[in-house]
């Protein structure tokens, strides 16, 4: 069972925010739901401007970028069904290439400190016998940009 969940545990910061899995699971649940209402936008906007600032505030994911993408995501959900309550066709289609632009973005400097941090320790960690002698070792950090 653990090993199948490896995947899944390994997308949240040291596997302590695996209830924001079930939190998504049941907005995806919550919208589904409020398609069939009369007044179903303004519960859609309710339930993705929720999850938006979840995600925001708590940055379940490991990696920062995924956080602040899966926010904007749920913002730019929230403006469409607004764009679509109101015959918006602009505000539509800028609510659907937003997180796009974001993603092209972060694609540009795809590290951040986390993922140096990790990089670091995997280098260190085969040097350990060396540093426990009082030996020392070189490191050199660097950021990855495109």
């Amino acid at each position: 069972l653990l090993i199948g969940s490896q995947s899944l545990l390994c997308k949240y910061a040291l596997s302590q925010d695996v209830w924001s899995y079930v939190v998504m699971r049941l907005f995806a649940v919550a919208l589904v739901c409020c398609v069939s209402m009369s007044d179903a936008w303004k519960w859609a906007v309710a339930f993705s401007l929720g999850m938006a600032v979840m995600m925001w505030v708590c940055e379940p994911y490991m990696w920062p970028q995924v956080s602040q993408l899966q926010s904007l995501s749920c913002v730019c959900l929230a403006a469409a069904s607004v764009a679509f309550a109101y015959n918006s066709a602009w505000l539509a289609r800028a609510a659907l290439v937003a997180p796009l632009l974001l993603l092209l973005w972060q694609a540009r400097c795809p590290d951040c400190t986390e993922s140096l941090a990790e990089r670091l320790y995997e280098e260190l960690q085969s040097e350990l016998p060396k540093l426990q002698r009082g030996e020392g070792h070189e490191v050199m950090v660097q950021h990855l940009r495109f």
